[in-house]
């Protein structure tokens, strides 16, 4: 007899494949969710009443089951990079013509994953650490970038997508910050830590990529967007892949002072690219989507070791390909 996966079990093996991937050690995990513990028990009143008991085995406040009672067996999931109203009424309308899906994978995350984006990105510090960035800066310069992230996204109407779920009565969940580790951690083995003479040799491996090479076909290739192809790469980082959003611009000058030569980015804002023009910092945005797909890919290749049964079906910029 095949034993399907749960929701529950399938979600958290991922937040555990997450924490695999992730720049910070069992030591820091174990401590952060020894806090979250205390902070359960002491917290008292309407705190007590609102307290994210999640925290206390999750450490990404991006990623978690936004529909459903966890208990639902997952043979198909829809996978999408961004899943909203629409993309929830198309899995119905496929449902309704005969393709079975089980449960919505979403990437970007929606609800309370959504609500709480702002405090995964403490993890830019110690990513920024591994690049030679002392904590004390980094700390000091994010915080008043994640306070803004907070404000913006404090106003939204967060829960559009998870009502949709819920009235269509299609589980669902969020892995935003556990793939964008994977990816992450894929780029600093295959790129960041390999030698290259110039920016030009960075976008030819790059290529190489299954992913960023489809969407090189659709039109969105990696992209030199300061520099130029015959520039000296220097020390290599992928900063800007995990951590929630953006970091603050003054980050760049930090990177430039540690020795950074070249970032690759998913996505570079107009005031960080005007830093890495000033701190003469290369920058390479890679393909997005390409790259969101990367980090989903590898996230679901592990799913699939365990339970070979899972099947996708690919939506909203999400392409499958798999890895040995």
């Amino acid at each position: 007899m095949i034993r399907v996966m749960k929701l529950e079990k399938m979600f958290k093996r991922a937040v555990e494949i997450g924490m695999q991937s992730d720049v910070r050690d069992k030591k820091y995990f174990d401590k952060y969710f020894k806090k979250q513990k205390d902070a359960q028990k002491s917290a008292k009143g309407w705190k007590k009443d609102i307290f994210d008991d999640e925290r206390t085995w999750n450490p990404y406040t991006d990623c978690r089951v936004i529909n459903g009672s966890g208990k639902e067996e997952v043979k198909v999931l829809m996978v999408g990079i961004d899943i909203e109203t629409p993309e929830v009424l198309l899995a119905d309308r496929l449902r309704e013509k005969g393709q079975k899906i089980d449960c919505l994978f979403i990437h970007h995350p929606e609800g309370r994953a959504l609500a709480d984006l702002e405090k995964v990105m403490p993890l830019q510090i110690d990513v920024l650490a591994k690049a030679g960035v002392p904590v004390n800066h980094s700390e000091a310069q994010l915080k008043p970038r994640m306070n803004k992230i907070w404000r913006a996204i404090h106003a939204d109407n967060l829960f559009r997508t998870e009502r949709a779920a819920e009235l269509l009565d299609i589980p669902a969940f969020c892995c935003h910050t556990i793939t964008d580790n994977l990816v992450w951690a894929f780029m600093e083995k295959h790129i960041c830590s390999k030698s290259f003479d110039d920016l030009s040799e960075i976008v030819d491996a790059l290529m190489k990529i299954p992913e960023y090479e489809y969407y090189a076909k659709k039109g969105n290739p990696p992209i030199i967007v300061n520099g130029s192809g015959s520039n000296r790469t220097g020390k290599i980082v992928a900063t800007e892949f995990t951590g929630g959003t953006n970091g603050p611009e003054d980050q760049l000058k930090e990177q430039s002072k540690a020795g950074v030569g070249t970032i690759l980015s998913m996505h570079v804002t107009e005031k960080t690219l005007d830093a890495a023009k000033e701190h003469h910092v290369n920058m390479i945005q890679c393909s997005h989507m390409a790259s969101d797909a990367i980090g989903i890919n590898l996230l679901i290749d592990k799913l699939q070791k365990e339970d070979k049964g899972i099947k996708t079906v690919d939506t909203s910029g999400f392409i499958r390909v798999k890895r040995k």
